[in-house]
C-alpha cells in the first residue's frame, strides 16, 4: 500500500536490480523504512544477458507496479519516496531532496565506477583521485546543505528522514568501503550516518541484506 499520494490503491511491487547494492539500494531503503512488502529480484551476472533484451531500455533498475514497469534510478526512487512519505513537506523541499539525490548519486556512480578496475595499480590511482579532488566538494555541499537545514533536524533536508537521506547513506557505505578512513574530518556528515544507519527498519534490513562491496 503507498502512503502517499496514493493511499487508495493497493500496489504490487516487484523489484529486479543486480545482486549488489548499487542503483537499486536506495529504493530497497525506501521499502525498508515503509515496511511495504515487495519482491526483491536479484539478478547474478551469468543471467544478465538473458534478460536484458527483455527490459525497457536495457539496464536496471526496474520496478514493477501491478504489471506496469518503471526504469532509471532516480525516476523509481522518487514514485517510491512521494508514496512512502519520504518525499519532505513542501514543494521547496521536495526540490531541494530531488537535489541532493542528483548530486549525490553522480558522485556514487564514481565511487562505483572503481570497484570494475580489474588491475590494482589502476584502481589504486582512480580511487585516490576520487579522495584528493572530489570527496571534499561533495562533503561541503553536504555540510552546506545541512546547515541551511532551518529545522536543524539532523537530517540533510526538512524537519524528517527523506530519500536523500536514504542516498547519502547508500553513498558512505560505498565510499567507506574503498577508504574507511575517508569520513574521518567530518564529524557531523558521520553523524549523520549513524543517524540513519541506527533506524532500527533500516538497522533490520542492512543486517539481513547479502553483503556486497557496493
Amino acid at each position: 500500500m503507498g502512503s502517499g499520494g496514493s493511499k487508495s490503491v493497493s500496489y504490487n511491487y516487484k523489484l529486479t536490480y543486480f545482486n549488489a547494492r548499487g542503483r537499486g539500494e536506495v529504493a530497497r531503503l525506501c521499502f525498508a523504512v515503509a515496511g511495504v512488502k515487495y519482491e526483491d529480484i536479484r539478478i547474478e551476472q551469468a543471467d544478465w544477458p538473458e534478460l536484458k533484451p527483455k527490459t525497457p531500455l536495457g539496464f536496471l533498475p526496474v520496478l514493477t507496479i501491478n504489471g506496469n514497469e518503471l526504469t532509471q534510478k532516480l525516476v523509481i526512487d522518487r514514485f517510491l519516496a512521494g508514496q512512502f512519505g519520504l518525499l519532505g513537506s513542501s514543494d521547496l523541499e521536495r526540490c531541494k531532496i530531488d537535489e541532493v539525490m542528483t548530486t549525490i548519486t553522480d558522485f556514487a556512480v564514481q565511487l562505483s565506477g572503481t570497484f570494475f578496475i580489474q588491475e590494482e595499480e589502476a584502481k589504486a590511482t582512480a580511487v585516490k583521485d576520487i579522495l584528493d579532488t572530489k570527496l571534499a566538494p561533495i562533503m561541503a555541499y553536504i555540510e552546506k546543505t545541512m546547515n541551511e537545514n532551518k529545522t536543524q533536524s539532523g537530517y540533510i533536508v526538512g524537519g524528517k528522514l527523506s530519500v536523500a537521506d536514504l542516498s547519502i547513506f547508500n553513498c558512505l557505505e560505498t565510499l567507506t568501503n574503498l577508504s574507511p578512513t575517508a569520513l574521518d574530518e567530518y564529524t557531523r556528515i558521520r553523524d549523520l550516518n549513524t543517524k540513519i544507519g541506527i533506524i532500527s527498519s533500516i538497522a533490520k534490513y542492512v543486517a539481513s541484506r547479502p553483503k556486497t562491496p557496493i
